[in-house]
């Protein structure tokens, strides 16, 4: 078994205390706890990035909308134009 020094805050120390006074645990048993809980939380976090999901939508030929995003001034307006045949 290892010993580990841990520095803290003060506000983590007093979490730790308030951890111990509710559990009746040692602050290793506490500790030991915490580490547990966020090795499992992390393996059951989603390991995809916003990309990864992104690339692997299928959006299809083109899309609805009526022009290129640099010239979208211009083609909101030939879209009203049409809408109200100008």
């Amino acid at each position: 078994m290892t010993t580990r020094t841990v520095r803290m805050n003060d506000e983590d120390e007093a979490r730790l205390a308030r951890i111990q006074r509710k559990t009746g645990w040692s602050a290793s048993d506490a500790l030991k706890e915490g580490v547990r809980l966020l090795c499992e939380k992390l393996s059951n976090a989603p390991t995809s990035t916003a990309w990864d999901v992104y690339a692997e939508l299928d959006l299809g030929e083109g899309g609805n909308a009526l022009g290129a995003a640099s010239r979208s001034r211009e083609a909101a307006r030939e879209a009203i134009a049409r809408k109200h045949k100008r």
